[in-house]
């Protein structure tokens, strides 16, 4: 399946010359029925990375104070999203915002299997 559309807001990966989509939507009614648990915060690697812009889109100040205030209005009682490998998937902001609390863990769900992509790019 190919993205033509605009699907909102979404989690990508990208392997062997192929981006796979996934509505952020859908992954949270996917994730509804799956058991939570604490998450070390220090254990996420993307801490150090950029999850949001990447190399080829140097952020703009409006951009970074948007996040900034995404990251204020997070809602941590829902739970990031995680997936089979245990990375984040969702919940940047709320992490984010965990950190800057100084709180130690945060609460998550992992997928134990990825569902299939609302879209398949060719890269």
């Amino acid at each position: 399946m190919m993205a033509k559309k605009k699907l909102g807001h979404t989690h990508s990966t990208t392997r062997n010359g192929k981006k796979y989509i996934w509505q952020t939507k859908r992954l949270w009614e996917l994730a509804r029925g799956l058991e939570p648990f604490d998450v070390e915060v220090e254990s996420f690697k993307v801490l150090d990375r950029d999850g949001w812009f990447g190399e080829d889109h140097p952020p703009t100040i409006r951009e970074v104070a948007m996040h900034c205030h995404r990251i204020n209005e997070a809602d941590t009682n829902y739970p990031i999203v995680l997936n089979d490998s245990g990375k984040l998937i969702d919940g940047g902001h709320r992490l984010a915002r965990t950190l800057l609390e100084g709180r130690k863990t945060i609460i998550a769900v992992p997928f134990p299997e990825m569902p299939e992509p609302d879209a398949i790019q060719e890269l």
